[in-house]
């Protein structure tokens, strides 16, 4: 981004449509520029003398409307801040059809928005990415996603480069400008999901799923690392026909992997954009992390082509039809292909990064009011996505799913190649299910936050009837009570074990304050008050019950252990419980054999030692050596190579706790072993089993040289796959001493590290003891240059990642930094950082000391 833009609310009027695009594009990829021209078929409910549409960072040299076979010559104005263009013409255009038509030219952007430059291996490409409102920025459109048309496209090239865009290409012809490639007609579209790649791509073999041919596209020399992908996406298309009841509507399918790309991936309808490392995998190396990370977004990306490309939502505000939707679906569709992944358990994961940020104070619903594109951007986050996902699911349990199957396809069929809004679907999921959805639904959509639910034993009754209260959760204990008092209707599954050692789940609707509930017939033993982690919730479970819960946590499924654990942090940080019963918690936990318990564990344990903990002190050396020793025999036990016939889980548990007993805890021999580990493994890759690649070597880069350093960087320009290449690159953010820190924040403003990667290694730096001071004063100081280097969906992330830097004056620095340096995109993120700055304070003052008391009982 050249400099900051204002937040425009502009939006276009409604009476002019567009029916059809038909553009030509010329690239000169070596001159860093693009001519076009575009003629837009357009319906004008009434006489016009005006016509406004998107434009940005384009110049328009002409433009006219043709009405009844005369062409009539326009006046253009633009409006920089508005980002659009104003036609004027000498008479009104009349009320029908009309074509306009403009000429215009731009220049290959480095902000990986619009049409982008990038570069690999010294060969150049041009890509596009148009979500939220960048359309404008490659050819005048209305770039709104309610304005969805037919996009008929040519692209003139140079001689001997690909061009890949949403359909296939009709003709092919030489001309004396070029090799131009000729695009059959799209079928509907909103202007987001155009889609043009440039360059000397190469193409996988095809593969048909039906009549639908899938290709990989990717940079020279990587068509070996396809296959993964084509499989990933073949089966998931084939579940996304069964589930929708609609064949895939865009007659082919290409997958592309773009070397510099902000997002994760990109559903361009047919031609969908991918992170390298999310697409090309390498069967030998891959870690099954990776693996499986993969395959959930091209699962996702997929669901897409039906949620959000077919039925696309109305205006920005509702998002989450596209986004909550294609999550809850692509676990669902990777479940199916590979249970043994057990994809559920990997979404706990993600359902407790959206309670964690729900709890803020500066949340938002996940139908939040948009008013200009910044606003947009500010939305794809957890809370769209996961939260999202999450009430899906749970709307889906509260159904039953045949009955939100038979919704879904009502709703498809219903607004197939149009626009939909949130009513729509809660109109077709009632009309298929038979029962109310609309209340149930917006009471989670619309509301910011989530409810904590407490359960306890009812006055007077004995072990049959539980008493259940809910009110609102905050992770600020000081937010005062009257803000609290808010409820959901809150379809609650219970799982208990009776004295008798039988066990039951009781699924129960609970809409009220306070509600007497009874489970089961029988002497209870304990209850858990969320089974299976399905529900959008913190449980609150009484003394009693959370003391008999960890004397038969062998009884909870692995999610169940995993949501109780985070549950019980949550409570200390909001407030409601002390720090030692989590540490409890954790403690029971010490023999756990599931690998998604122990990296949930992970996350506190961090928290606690980065954040509660004072760096270098007696409190900080006595919690390490209590991880070492609670998980550390597990680790020694395991050993650091699988056995010949170990299975996955094995594997990712060893993966576990070594994040665990070195990442944490920092121990000084599994850090020397992981420095001899990682020199057996830049011999020979399969010295080291490829699920410890990524915590090897970024432990090693802790005790690292700056030889060692030089001998990342050198890796990571000759990698061999695309994860190895950000295992490398990520590693550099590891070392500790000044000179390597110093060198990584100088190579952030360098081609060195493309612009995709330069949030993320300024993110890792924060989260860098040795680094993160460093990395604040050069953001400080060199903001401008960074601004131009991080895209805005970067920038909202590396803003949340700045209350790493834990001193609460430099949280006041932040406050002043951004205040006197705004980023409208990322002000909610802003916000969201400060407070945190502001809870992680608190929680230390408050528990800091019985900590203390803790660890000193258990100093070994």
């Amino acid at each position: 981004m050249p400099k900051t833009e204002r937040p425009s609310r502009f939006r276009l009027p409604p009476d002019v449509r567009p029916r059809e695009y038909d553009i030509h594009l010329e690239i000169d990829l070596d001159a860093g520029r693009f001519r076009g021209e575009v003629q837009i078929a357009v319906g004008l409910e009434r006489a016009r003398r005006e016509v406004v549409l998107h434009a940005a960072e384009l110049k328009v040299e002409r433009a006219a409307a043709r009405v009844d076979g005369d062409e009539v010559a326009a006046r253009v104005r633009a409006d920089g801040a508005d980002q659009a263009v104003t036609l004027r013409f000498p008479r009104a255009l009349p009320a029908g059809e009309a074509q306009l038509v403009l000429r215009f030219a731009g220049k290959l952007n480095e902000h990986l928005r619009g049409l982008y430059a990038a570069s690999a291996d010294g060969r150049r490409y041009a890509f596009s990415q148009c979500e939220a409102a960048d359309a404008r920025r490659i050819f005048p459109c209305f770039d709104e996603p309610a304005f969805k048309a037919r996009f008929r496209l040519a692209v003139t090239v140079p001689r001997g480069l690909q061009a890949v865009s949403n359909s296939p290409i009709e003709r092919e012809e030489d001309t004396a400008g070029g090799h131009v490639f000729h695009f059959a007609p799209t079928p509907p579209l909103s202007t987001y999901l155009f889609a043009l790649a440039v360059g000397p791509l190469e193409a996988s073999a095809m593969r048909l799923l039906g009549d639908v041919p899938i290709r990989i596209w990717h940079v020279p020399g990587k068509g070996r690392l396809t296959e993964l992908g084509l499989e990933a996406a073949a089966e998931a298309l084939r579940r996304l026909e069964d589930y929708f009841d609609i064949p895939y509507p865009y007659g082919k399918l290409d997958l592309v992997a773009v070397p510099d790309f902000e997002a994760g991936a990109m559903e361009n309808a047919g031609a969908v954009f991918f992170r390298e490392t999310l697409l090309l995998l390498d069967p030998a190396t891959v870690s099954l992390n990776e693996h499986k990370r993969a395959a959930e977004v091209i699962a996702h990306e997929l669901a897409h082509m039906w949620y959000g490309d077919l039925v696309t939502m109305a205006w920005w505000d509702d998002l989450w039809l596209n986004e909550a939707f294609a999550t809850w679906m692509a676990y669902r569709v990777v479940d199916d292909w590979r249970p043994e992944w057990r994809l559920w358990h990997a979404f706990e994961h993600d359902r407790a990064g959206a309670l964690a940020l729900d709890a803020l104070a500066n949340t938002h619903p996940i139908y939040a009011e948009v008013r200009s594109v910044a606003e947009a951007t500010q939305n794809f986050d957890a809370i769209t996505y996961e939260k999202g996902a999450a009430v899906v699911r749970m709307i889906e349990h509260f159904l039953g799913p045949e009955q939100f199957r038979g919704g879904v396809r009502l709703y498809m069929r219903r607004h197939r190649e149009g626009n939909a809004v949130a009513a729509d679907l809660w109109r077709a999921l009632e009309e298929a299910s038979g029962r109310e959805v609309g209340r149930l639904a917006q009471a989670w959509i619309e509301k910011a936050g989530f409810p904590l639910v407490t359960f306890g034993p009812a006055k007077g009754d004995g072990d049959g009837t539980l008493r259940v209260r809910q009110e609102r959760f905050f992770a600020d204990p000081k937010i005062p009570a009257a803000r609290r008092r808010q409820r959901w209707p809150l379809p609650l599954v219970v799982r208990w074990r009776a004295t008798d050692g039988a066990t039951g789940l009781d699924r129960l609707l609970v809409d009220r304050a306070t509600d007497d509930v009874t489970l089961g017939e029988k002497r209870r033993r304990w209850y858990f008050g969320n089974a299976q982690a399905g529900g959008f919730y913190r449980v609150l479970h009484d003394p009693a019950d959370r003391g008999a819960l960890l004397e038969d946590l062998a009884a909870l499924t692995a999610v169940e252990r995993l949501a109780l654990a985070n549950d019980q942090w949550a409570l200390v940080r909001s407030g409601k419980t002390s720090i030692e019963t989590f540490l409890e918690v954790a403690d029971a936990l010490g023999d756990e054999t599931d690998y998604d318990v122990l990296d949930g564990l992970a996350g506190p344990l961090a928290v606690v030692d980065e954040q509660i903990v004072e760096p270098g002190s007696v409190e900080q050396a006595r919690l390490r050596g209590w991880i070492a020793r609670r998980f550390g025999p597990a680790l020694a036990r395991l050993g650091w190579m699988p056995a010949p016939d170990e299975d996955d889980a094995t594997r990712l548990r060893r993966a576990a706790l070594l994040r665990l007993v070195g990442g944490i805890a920092e121990t000084p021999a599994v850090l020397a072993e992981a420095r001899t580990r990682l020199d057996a493994y830049l011999r020979d890759r399969a010295a080291l089993d490829p699920n410890l690649a990524d915590p090897v070597v970024g432990l090693a880069a802790r005790v690292g040289d700056e030889a060692l350093y030089d001998g990342y960087r050198g890796l990571v320009s000759e990698a061999r796959t695309p994860q190895e290449r950000r295992r490398f690159l990520l590693g550099l953010a590891a070392f500790r001493t000044p000179e390597t820190v110093r060198r990584t924040l100088v190579a952030a403003l360098s081609p060195d590290i493309p612009t995709q990667d330069v949030a993320f290694i300024l993110m890792r730096l924060l989260g860098n003891p040795a680094g993160r001071t460093e990395a604040w004063k050069f953001l400080t100081r060199r903001w401008s240059a960074l601004r131009r280097r991080i895209p805005p969906l970067m920038i909202s992330r590396l803003v949340e990642a700045l209350p790493a830097l834990r001193e609460p004056r430099l949280g006041r620095e932040v406050r002043v930094f951004f205040a006197a340096h705004p980023v409208p995109e990322a002000s909610r993120a802003l916000k969201q950082a400060l407070e945190v700055f502001r809870l992680n304070a608190e929680l230390r003052r408050r528990t800091a000391p019985a900590l203390a008391r803790w660890l000193a009982e258990r100093a070994g």
